[in-house]
């Protein structure tokens, strides 16, 4: 009898613990979330003002520019629980930015965050705002971003990502043309492209991303501009430097 009562209390013990832990899982604050995104993007992005829960929340998603973050945009999420028994937390993210919106399913592992179904929207001059380097030039018109799945981890990003820049102007100089630039990872570096899908000011370039130096972009490439747009000189002088005549190269090397 004593034997029975014994490992009856038992059970309850170890149901009492289980149920404990469910109970402490299920209301993890979304502070959490900060966490786990931090780590996972080595400290690039940032979750603040978090409210709610890591499986019902919202706050103010941020990347990090110099020694501090600056806001993106407000974003709501709702996670899967069961997505963790796949070895990655996967989460439903939608949200608003300075004069757009952002779609997105992502997911997190140990150490690192994959974004798929990608689609969002910003106006260009609140870029400014996560790339401080943009301040020079003055962006305007609408970037938009898609990716279907993208994957960055400590010295790996993987997929393709993609932003198209509409209306672009800059410095002052509106609406000179369309653009776009796709970032396609392969391992630990990721190879970049601009091109020129519309406008008088014809910009074209490759680069260079590595996974073990996130913050550091490099291009190379060329600007043209017809001889009788003299109006967008100052432009060719912002892009390349120095030179004269239509056709100017160029050489970047970008802290973001």
């Amino acid at each position: 009898m004593i034997e029975a009562l014994r490992r009856t209390g038992v059970r309850f013990v170890l149901l009492g613990a289980a149920a404990y832990l469910v109970f402490l899982a299920a209301t993890l604050p979304a502070s959490w979330v900060d966490y786990a995104l931090g780590r996972a993007t080595g400290g690039a992005l940032a979750l603040g003002d978090s409210r709610g829960t890591v499986w019902s929340g919202r706050g103010t998603l941020a990347a990090r520019s110099g020694d501090g973050y600056r806001a993106i945009g407000d974003i709501q999420w709702r996670c899967n629980p069961l997505s963790i028994f796949s070895g990655r937390l996967g989460i439903a993210i939608t949200g608003t930015t300075s004069g757009g919106d952002l779609k997105a399913n992502a997911s997190f592992g140990l150490r690192s965050v994959r974004v798929q179904s990608l689609e969002a929207g910003v106006q260009a001059s609140a870029l400014e705002q996560a790339v401080p380097v943009l301040a020079i030039w003055k962006p305007q018109g609408r970037v938009r971003l898609s990716a279907d799945s993208f994957e960055i981890g400590p010295g790996s990003v993987r997929g393709t990502a993609t932003a198209e820049w509409s209306e672009a102007g800059m410095s002052g100089i509106a609406r000179v043309g369309d653009y776009r630039l796709q970032v396609t990872g392969n391992g630990d570096n990721a190879a970049i492209r601009l091109q020129t899908l519309r406008g008088d000011l014809k910009v074209s370039g490759n680069g260079e991303w590595r996974a073990a130096q996130p913050r550091v972009v490099q291009m190379r490439g060329e600007a043209n501009a017809p001889p009788d747009r003299k109006d967008l000189e100052p432009l060719l002088t912002l892009l390349a430097g120095g030179g004269s005549g239509p056709t100017r190269q160029f050489g970047w090397v970008m802290d973001i």
